[in-house]
């Protein structure tokens, strides 16, 4: 894919912003009306399903927009379907109008020059809602964003424990590692490149160095589950490992897992949330419009809505999400109170304490091909 999107480099075909048009956003939205826009999205999570499909897709079409998700195992296809198209010269008329992405993916289309550029700040909701300084909204794994992709969601990394087994979970993790070492196989998280995996691993490089890191990771490994000789892998089955009360933690990049997992009776019902310190490693999705969309306006139009308050706050909830927003909640005025109510519940955690910064996209599949070589074999 690489070399591939290397091969992609050049002049630019990106367009104009839509939001450029005569007649501001106002005419960009009535000139998308009655058009559909392809959104291509990883579709493995029931969750996001149908909050796009229940939540989004009708306020869409209020305003004449139909969205048809267009789901798909990895990011990486559609970043594929963009390149194929881009290598035999279609740079109009794309079949992808819309990506849920962000991370490595998003820097390869960026130094590729796939996407559409200067019309995420432009947005009325951006405008209006978002804070454009935030480091979280300006860079996506470290790469400036630089206005082409619109921010939709925030993850955060935390930890489940069940109370009614392990009434006080480690709080840092050099807690994790002495609770690890006096409960042997009761611990251990999914291989890399797993995203779960790969998470925790770079948790713990930033906030032990990358070598100071590996030798943790290696001064734990003959007390995780099974003698660290063999790992999940992937969140899912760690998931499953836990909720069968085979170890005693599990983790996830989505704040609102525990919530989720005890929904669906995966998790028992005193399972709870917890952090390991003060800060924790965050990261935010975003959307991306590739520079051959076929329906940039329509795309925008979509982009601008999930930036909506209402929205925003339907997403947060418990009962759909869970998930942070990234409105900055101090300039939404008497819409505040949306978000208060919507955040209260026992198996989210009220404080997700200071940001780590995510590592720079180029030095995770680094980072994973080491622990390949040093921890696993």
């Amino acid at each position: 894919m690489s070399v591939i999107l290397a091969a992609c480099g050049g002049e630019s075909p990106a367009a104009a912003p839509a939001g450029d048009a005569a007649g501001g956003f106002a005419g960009l939205e009535h000139a998308a009306r009655g058009h559909t826009v392809r959104w291509w999205m990883y579709g493995g999570d029931d969750r996001v399903n149908s909050y796009v499909d229940d939540v989004v897709a009708p306020a869409a079409r209020k305003l004449g927009v139909t969205i048809r998700r267009v789901p798909i195992a990895d990011t990486a296809d559609a970043l594929k379907r963009v390149v194929a198209e881009r290598r035999a010269g279609k740079t109009s008329g794309g079949a992808v109008d819309l990506i849920w992405i962000n991370g490595e993916n998003f820097a390869d289309g960026k130094r590729a020059d796939l996407w559409r550029h200067d019309w995420a700040t432009g947005l009325p909701n951006a405008r209006r809602y978002v804070d454009q300084a935030d480091p979280a909204i300006a860079r996506d794994f470290q790469v400036p964003v630089d206005g082409q992709e619109s921010p939709w969601q925030k993850a955060a990394f935390v930890y489940a424990y069940d109370t009614a087994k392990t009434p006080t979970p480690p709080q840092s993790l050099d807690a994790l590692l002495a609770y690890a070492e006096a409960h042997p196989g009761r611990v251990t998280y999914p291989a890399p490149p797993d995203f779960t995996g790969s998470a925790f691993v770079r948790q713990v490089v930033q906030a032990k160095g990358e070598d100071g890191g590996f030798a943790y990771l290696k001064q734990l490994k003959p007390y995780l589950w099974r003698h660290g000789t063999t790992y999940p892998k992937t969140e899912a089955e760690l998931d499953t490992l836990f909720g069968n009360g085979q170890v005693d933690f599990a983790m996830s990049y989505d704040a609102a897992f525990v919530a989720s997992a005890v929904r669906k009776g995966q998790f028992a019902a005193s399972a709870r949330p917890f952090a390991l310190g003060e800060r924790s490693l965050q990261n935010t999705s975003f959307v991306a419009i590739p520079a051959n969309a076929a329906d940039p306006a329509g795309a925008e139009v979509v982009a601008n809505l999930l930036l909506s308050p209402r929205l925003q706050a339907a997403k947060l909830d418990p009962r759909s999400l869970g998930n942070p927003t990234v409105l900055d909640i101090g300039r939404l005025g008497a819409q505040r109170r949306l978000f208060t109510q919507a955040a209260v519940n026992r198996y989210l955690l009220a404080d997700l304490g200071q940001t780590v910064a995510e590592m720079p996209a180029s030095a995770v599949a680094p980072l994973e091909r080491r622990w390949t070589r040093e921890i696993l074999r």
